[in-house]
Parts: structure tokens; sequence; C-alpha cells
């Protein structure tokens, strides 16, 4: 072809064609043909006809990777720009007809997979066990299996119908099949946390399959045990199972929405009049706002994206809530005792602990330990975060500030106490917040500081009274707390409730 043929063509008035690329186009027609004679056999069996649609696109980049161009041929005036030749994939891809048969039948095979991956008896099992690879896809963060196969999946859709030579083709795939999916998810793990909320047998029979509802053997008996579902460390790994999806999904949709193919995807969208309209009629899609060559803001994810988000912090919340709600449930035994010393303590200077204050605590280790183990560093981060902190308030409140007044001794067991809560948070992380010991004491430090108030005694006890019930400003106050006790996070109000608290404390 290139040593005999080409070289005639060389010498002769056609020296402008390429044999190759010539010889190349003559043989498309037998494939049209073909196409065209099999593709109405082929809408019956949707597997047939996508397996026969994605050979015709790899064909078409196989051929456009080996040089090929059609304005190098015969044809080329007929194929001038803007009249690009797309292959012969247009054959099945430009009939309105066939390409909708081939959209269902992978929008119905997608539901399908959805299906299945949802059912798996694994489905909320978290991944990347003892015996289990760890998925890198995602920086390594865990999640459930099903979430990474839904990411999987729609990751498997994107391949499929990347390679389509149209942007109003692409959409319809992004709308049809990858955000329904990606919706339909959401609205499972919604279900979930909406079956934990308000769980009762007839509930669980609604949603079969959520997340730690399990159907018995027998066909429709449920096995349930109301409180082992929602109640302690079981509790809360259900809870920890729909925030680690969530994140999941979440964290692949942003990191899709800075690939170029969506890029460019959801820039078309934006500037083109008919796509811009259906995004718009699309409740999955955020408003394209992007205006003329504009470059738009936000992302073709950007609305699922919210939702997962939102998903996710109220996942997050309910975790906080339910780990703190059953630990202070616990506390209410010792706060509501009138005299929280051990009665066996017979000496008027031991500092002894309340025995139902081990309960409580033992509970806060256990939570943390589990939440540590299998909570990704930042989230678990933020979670350590706002439990400690309402611990802590609660604590501040009930017994420092809203109790009946102790004397010095009674002092020095609270501060005890409290110093107690945060070493069982320095041995249940073993070191897994970055920062050290400052970070864990963080959220803990305005009840150790309102207890060690609540424990000075002699001249450091008087110089604080002193000082708070004066006539500074509270600016001088400011630095005068600093001078005597270090820098101090409590208000002026409120060292004035943990001073009164005291019974020699007489303002």
């Amino acid at each position: 072809m290139e040593t005999v043929i080409q070289r005639l063509l060389d010498s002769s008035e056609s020296r402008d064609i390429q044999a190759w690329h010539e010889f190349t186009y003559l043989l498309l027609p037998l494939l049209s043909r073909k196409l065209k004679h099999t593709i109405p056999s082929l809408l019956s069996h949707p597997s047939l006809l996508a397996h026969t649609i994605y050979q015709a696109l790899t064909f078409d980049t196989a051929l456009a990777e080996e040089g090929f161009m059609v304005q190098e041929t015969s044809a080329s005036k007929q194929y001038s720009s803007p009249n690009k030749w797309e292959g012969v994939s247009e054959v099945v891809l430009g009939n309105p007809e066939w390409f909708e048969a081939w959209l269902r039948g992978e929008q119905n095979f997608a539901e399908e997979q959805y299906h299945e991956i949802i059912s798996a008896p694994d489905a909320w099992l978290v991944a990347g066990g003892e015996h289990e690879p760890e998925d890198d896809s995602q920086g390594g963060v865990k999640a459930t299996h099903s979430a990474r196969r839904i990411c999987s999946l729609i990751e498997q859709v994107t391949d499929r119908y990347s390679p389509l030579p149209r942007f109003n083709q692409r959409t319809s795939f992004l709308v049809s099949v990858q955000l329904p999916i990606l919706s339909y998810y959401h609205g499972r793990v919604t279900s979930s946390l909406d079956a934990f909320e308000t769980l009762s047998s007839a509930f669980v029979r609604a949603v079969p399959g959520a997340l730690g509802v399990s159907l018995g053997r027998e066909e429709g008996s449920v096995h349930v045990d109301n409180r082992g579902l929602t109640s302690g460390i079981e509790g809360v790994q259900r809870l920890c199972k729909a925030l680690l999806s969530a994140k999941y999904v979440e964290s692949a949709m942003r990191g899709w929405s800075e690939e170029l193919f969506f890029v460019e995807l959801w820039t078309e969208i934006n500037h083109n009049l008919e796509l811009r309209s259906r995004a718009i009629s699309s409740s999955l899609l955020p408003d394209p706002k992007a205006k003329g060559e504009d470059l738009p803001e936000d992302t073709v994810f950007e609305e699922l994206i919210t939702q997962y988000e939102r998903l996710g912090t109220r996942a997050e919340g309910m975790v906080v809530h339910q780990v703190c709600g059953e630990i202070e449930n616990l506390l209410k035994t010792y706060l509501s005792s009138s005299a929280n010393l051990n009665p066996e303590s017979d000496q008027p200077n031991d500092i002894a602990l309340s025995q139902t204050l081990l309960a409580p605590i033992a509970l806060l280790s256990s939570h943390l330990t589990f939440l540590r183990a299998n909570m990704p560093q930042v989230t678990f981060t933020l979670l350590y975060r706002r439990i400690a902190s309402r611990l802590a308030d609660h604590i501040l409140q009930r017994q420092i500030f809203y109790r009946s007044r102790f004397d010095l001794i009674k002092g020095k067991s609270i501060r005890a106490e409290c110093e107690l809560w945060v070493e069982t948070c320095h041995v249940a992380l073993s070191g897994g917040l970055t920062g050290g010991r400052a970070r864990v004491d963080a959220p803990w430090m305005k009840l150790l500081q309102a207890a060690s108030l609540a424990s000075t005694e002699g001249e450091a006890w008087s110089a604080i009274v002193d000082v708070t019930f004066g006539t500074l400003s509270d600016g001088a106050w400011d630095s005068a707390m600093t001078q005597a006790v270090g820098p101090i996070e409590l208000g002026r109000e409120e060292v004035i409730k943990t001073l009164r608290r005291r019974e020699d404390c007489t303002r």
C-alpha cells in the first residue's frame, strides 16, 4: 500500500490522497451495512446490543489512534468541518430509536446491579477488615462494601459511555443512569437513619435490608432485637456504617467532579441551550449558572455532593447524640447522689471516687476505642471533639455550676473525677489524635479549669476570690487571672458561678 499504490498516487494528480486512508474509507460501508442489518434483531437482547455498540465505539477509537482521517480521502469535502465524520458507531447512535433502546438497557442493567449490591449479605459490612485488602481508590478511607461497589458501578458506567462523540448522548447517560443510582443509594442510607430513629417492627418490615436489619430464615419473619439495634457499641456501629457510606460516596463524587471528562461535560451543559434546559428540569443536577464563555463555578455532581454532605452531617450528629445520650443517662445516678463520696472513706482528707461514676467512664472508653479503630482520622477527630465538648459541658453544668454547695474536700474530689474523664480519653485514644496530649485535653479545658478553681485553697483561693469579685475591669481581670492561674478559657461570670459553689465563698 505504501510502497506501490501510494507512490503511484504521489506521481498523479491525486497526490493529496492517502492510499491507506482511502482504502480504509472504502471498507467502512461494509461495516455500516452490517450494523444496519444486525441492530434491529439485537434490540430485544440488551446485553448483545450494548456489546455491539461498545465494539463499534472501540473500533472508531482505534482508527483515530492509528491516524485515520476522513479529510485525507476523496470524501474530504463531504466531511469538512463542522460536519466531522463520527465513525461507524454513528449508524447506531444516530438512530434515536436504537440509542434509546441501548440507553434503557444500560439503565435496567445498572438498576439490577444496584439492587444486587444493596441486597448482598455483606453489603453493610465495613470493608478493609483484618483479612481484606485495603482499597486505595479513596486514599484508604474505610467504607461499607455497598458504598465501594456503588462507586465502582458508577465508574463502570462512565467507562461505557465516555467514548460517545456527542455531549447530548453523554448527558442522557449521566441523567438517566448515573445520577439516579447515586440518588437511590442516598435514599437507602437515609432510610436506615430514619429506621434507627423511629424503630418499630412495622417500620423494619417496610425497609428490609436497611442497615442493621436482617430478615430471618423463614419467609416473612423478622428477628430484631430493638434494644440491641439502637444501644451500646452495636447501635453506634450501625450509625457508623451509614456515616462511612455517605462519606465515601461524597469523596468519590468530589474526585469525579475534578476529572476532565465531567468538567467538559458540565461546561457544555452550561453553554448549550438544549442541555441547559435539560439540566434545569433535573432535580439531581445543580442549576447551570455560567453565562457566555464563562466557566461554571460549581460541578456536575454539586447537588448530590450537597445531599450526601448533609447526610454525613446528620449521621455524625446521631453518633454524637447516641454516645453522649447513653453516657449522660448513666451519669444520672451519680449526679443525683447527694454526696458523691465513697462511704468507706473514713479520713476527712481522703479523695474518694464514687462507684457510680465507673460505668459511664467505662462506656466512654468503649465508644472512643471503637470509633478510633473504625473511623477515618479526620472524621474521628471531629467526632471526638464534639463528644468530649458536649460531655464536658454537661458535667460542668450539673456537677459544678448548678448543684448544691460543697466544701474543699468535695472540690478536690470533683477535680479528681474530672481529671479521670480526661485520662480515660488519653488511654482510649492511645495516640489516635495528632497534636499530642493538648489535642485530647482541648475539649475538656473549661471543665478542668472550673474543677481546678473548685479545689483551690490557701492564698491562691483568697487571691482569686478578691480579683474576681473586686472592681477590676474585665480586661484587668483577664490579666490578673492569667498571672494567678495561667491562661483561662472561663469567662468572669463562669468563674463567679464556680467560686460561689464553695461553702467558704461569702461573696
